[in-house]
């Protein structure tokens, strides 16, 4: 006897309804059967049914699929569409209208359904962004006709353009119009690249021949073609960033007009969001402070700079004229020239910067970022390949620099600065470096992007598979955070933190330096539960639970989702230990299993810990998320820095539990912090609509002042002693 199968029988009936009024009848008369596994998997199933209907572009099989789903498991079908992207425009080339008729379709019999707020909401937020969809469409449409019209030469002159860029260290202009490239960083460039290939690799193959030619009138009659393609790129990311901030975070898009909003549903959300931001970027401007004052090793580019001037590196670039005129590089292949400078591991200032920026996420000594990323491949071999590109751009630049005629400049920059390598030539040249075939091939490999790939991102994975030869942008190889960036699209955090780690491991020696008893990554059975506890620690009557994630920064919207989702899952750990730990019974059989002797009941806090600082502020459940280095600073120093000034939170000259309790209550350093922002809203343009984010902004000055009328005059010899 075959199993029932409500969520088809339904789905059927619905599509043999004349009309969609008809429809709504149908399921009015109907009788919603008791919730059951069997059903929520049906449901799930039925997730791919209505993508292929959205794909197809059948409307009443996509409607009637979806208001099955919908009343016959509301919440799990919506979470379940939401966490595949199934009602994403971008996923069916901009067309959006189906998608805002089927979520349309299911919030008009709301009524019918047993869902939740914040799943009603997802769909009118859904219906919301399809507005949009249209006119995004315009765009891509633009972009493929450019990509068609220039398909000999686009993809080259777009990423000579991009790499000159991030050569020159383009600075954008944040107050610009959407419609105004300055609006845009360097980075926004890579990832507008990265759109323009992959549209290119859904209408063509991608071999040697894409990168065969560039645009010679680039810098000339065409700009304007380059412009505007590079802009329908900008604003068709921004498009596909609000997809993903409505999937996969608590965001919610409300349609005014001929405007979209996107905001946060919980404020704390966002500004929690934009503080990470800003402490990040603050945390890596003091590194680079201190470095500029170290007075370091040269950089690549002074070598170079150097080397011209003594007339050491004039022969290494030599102007051929066919089949195209450009330069070419001559380095002799000769294993110890290549070993004593690009294999050595004594780092250039670039290198220095680049570990800097890896030590903003740090919870070990510095010596510790030079690490193993797999069993071969180190964090040192990452730099040394940055090393050998970054040679390779400085050098042609700084050729180019030397010429006179800027049109000759701009005419040999579009023809010289992108390297085209065949597949055997780069294994050469990086086993000249490593001495290694085996562990060349590997570095190539995690460096390598499938242009047939989903999802392409050019400094995330910059050797770009063109069929028998590898096409690479140098100067992008040599800016990026690449050996973060490697490990992050290959996959390999846990590796990269081994077997122990060093944030949790930070944050339990700091409790134990002021009386607390601690006790990290212990797992026990209480009350038929299985507790795993990243943190547990007590002193003077306290408990407290901290649940740690230790993700670098991210740096995208897609990687922002992956912190929530680990946040969240931090949040349901919690939920269930606070439960369990409640009771003074339970909590007296935790101590025994400790070893502690100690007498419930305790109070019990929790917080979740964060390695990076996104989020940082925020609440989940009563959870306080908290980042680490400022939780370190709390315990350890409970001081701020005003300017020069440092300036203390604590309640007494020492360390009281009362100062933890307070940090992670609402009224705390992170509240204050989160208070300071001021609200901001970035538009773009999407033809006669625009797209909007909204968010917030730190008046430094402002929130300096703030400080001081918070947390008083300056301690007499203060030093800050902490991260934050």
């Amino acid at each position: 006897m075959s199993k029932p199968q409500p969520v088809a029988d339904l789905a059927a009936r619905l599509i043999a309804a004349r009309s969609q009024a008809a429809m709504v009848a149908l399921l009015r008369a109907e009788a919603r059967p008791p919730a059951s596994k069997a059903l929520a998997s049906e449901v799930k199933a039925h997730v791919n049914v209505l993508e292929r209907h959205l794909d197809g572009d059948r409307p009443r099989e996509a409607i009637a699929t979806a208001l099955s789903m919908v009343f016959l498991d509301a919440d799990h079908a919506i979470a379940c569409m939401r966490r595949d992207g199934v009602l994403r425009a971008s996923r069916y080339g901009f067309r959006g209208s189906l998608i805002g008729r089927v979520a349309k379709a299911a919030l008009e019999v709301r009524n019918l359904l047993a869902a939740s707020p914040d799943r009603i909401a997802y769909l009118e937020s859904v219906e919301a962004l399809s507005r949009l969809a249209g006119n995004v469409l315009v765009l891509q449409r633009g972009i493929e006709a450019t990509i068609r019209s220039h398909r000999a030469e686009v993809l080259k002159t777009v990423f000579v353009m991009v790499n000159s860029l991030f050569y020159h260290g383009w600075m954008n202009d944040n107050e610009a119009s959407s419609l105004s490239g300055h609006r845009y960083s360097s980075e926004d460039y890579a990832e507008a690249a990265s759109l323009v290939l992959r549209t290119y690799a859904s209408m063509f193959s991608v071999d040697g021949v894409s990168f065969a030619h560039v645009d010679a009138h680039a810098v000339g009659k065409n700009a304007l073609v380059y412009e505007r393609l590079l802009l329908a790129a900008f604003r068709l990311t921004k498009f596909r960033e609000a997809e993903l901030f409505l999937d996969g975070l608590p965001y919610r898009a409300d349609g005014v007009r001929e405007t979209v909003t996107v905001s946060s549903i919980d404020p704390d959300v966002e500004r929690s969001l934009r503080l990470g931001y800003i402490q990040a970027q603050n945390q890596g401007m003091i590194r680079f402070t201190h470095l500029q004052e170290a007075n370091p090793a040269v950089s690549m580019r002074s070598v170079i700079d150097h080397g011209f001037e003594r007339g050491i590196f004039q022969d290494l670039l030599e102007l051929i004229e066919h089949p195209v005129r450009r330069f070419v590089l001559k380095l002799p292949a000769v294993p110890e020239v290549f070993e004593q400078f690009f294999g050595r591991d004594d780092l250039f200032r670039d290198e220095l910067e680049m570990l800097l920026a890896l030590d903003v996420d740090n919870f070990g000594t510095f010596e510790e970022l030079i690490f193993q990323i797999t069993d071969r491949v180190t964090s040192m071999d990452i730099f040394k390949v940055q090393r050998y590109f970054n040679f390779l751009s400085c050098a042609y630049q700084r050729r180019l620099a030397d010429l006179e005629d800027p049109a000759e400049r701009a005419e040999l920059t579009l023809t010289s600065t992108l390297l085209v390598i065949r597949h055997a030539d780069l294994v050469e040249q990086m086993r000249l470096i490593f001495g290694d075939e085996d562990k060349s091939r590997e570095i190539i490999s995690l460096l390598t992007m499938d242009p047939t790939e989903p999802h392409l991102d050019l400094q995330y994975r910059p050797f770009v598979d063109a069929g028998g030869y590898y096409v690479i942008a140098p100067h992008v190889v040599a800016a990026s955070n690449l050996v973060r960036n490697t490990i992050v699209a290959n996959r390999l955090r846990a590796s990269a933190i081994g077997p122990r780690d060093r944030m949790v491991h930070a944050l339990t020696e700091a409790l134990r330096s002021v009386g607390f008893l601690v006790r990290n990554d212990f797992e026990t059975r209480i009350a038929g539960k299985e507790l795993e506890l990243d943190v547990v620690a007590w002193r003077d009557g306290s408990l407290f639970l901290f649940e740690c994630k230790n993700a670098y920064h991210p740096v995208s919207v897609h990687e922002m989702r992956n912190s929530w989702d680990h946040i969240r899952g931090a949040r349901k750990q919690l939920d269930k230990r606070r439960e369990v730990l409640a009771e003074a019974a339970n909590q007296a059989t935790l101590f025994q299993k400790l070893g502690w002797e100690i007498d419930p009941p305790c109070d019990v806090h929790t917080g979740i810990v964060i390695a990076n600082r996104v989020f940082h502020g925020a609440s989940l459940n009563g959870h306080p998320i908290r980042q680490a280095h400022e939780l370190i600073n709390v315990l350890t120093s409970g001081r701020i820095v005003a300017d020069e000034d440092s300036l203390s939170f604590w309640i007494s000259p020492d360390f009281q539990i009362a100062d933890l309790i307070a940090y992670l209550g609402t009224a705390s350093i992170a509240t204050d912090q989160l208070e300071a922002l001021d609200s901001r809203e970035w538009r773009y343009s999407m033809g006669y609509r625009e797209l909007a984010f909204s968010s917030y902004v730190l008046d430094m000055a402002k929130w300096d002042r703030e400080l001081r009328a918070r947390h008083g005059p300056p301690i007499a010899g203060g030093r800050r002693e902490g991260d934050d």
